[in-house]
């Protein structure tokens, strides 16, 4: 993915951890220089990683080094957002 896709996204998830509970840590071993944004969405956590060069997208976001993933696949994540895009076109 080029840097300019994962800028795109991150923007995405940096607003989406302006509308739910967030948080964001350094917390995957396997990915030690990038952070984890976990956003608690009505439909169960979703996680992605974010770029270094785009962690002044998320100064908002509460820092927790501590966090844990719940063990969602991608495409479990997904399926979350999409209840969640539904839910919020219903209104």
């Amino acid at each position: 993915m080029s840097d300019s896709v994962y800028r795109e996204r991150a923007r995405l998830v940096a607003h989406l951890a302006t509308i739910y509970p967030s948080t964001i840590g350094y917390t995957d071993p396997s990915e030690p220089d990038w952070a984890v944004v976990y956003v608690n969405g009505p439909e169960g956590q979703m996680g992605w990683h974010v770029a270094p060069d785009d962690m002044d997208l998320f100064g908002h976001v509460q820092r927790d080094d501590a966090a844990t993933w719940d063990g969602h696949a991608t495409e479990e994540k997904y399926e979350r957002l999409r209840r969640l895009t539904e839910g919020s076109s219903r209104g």
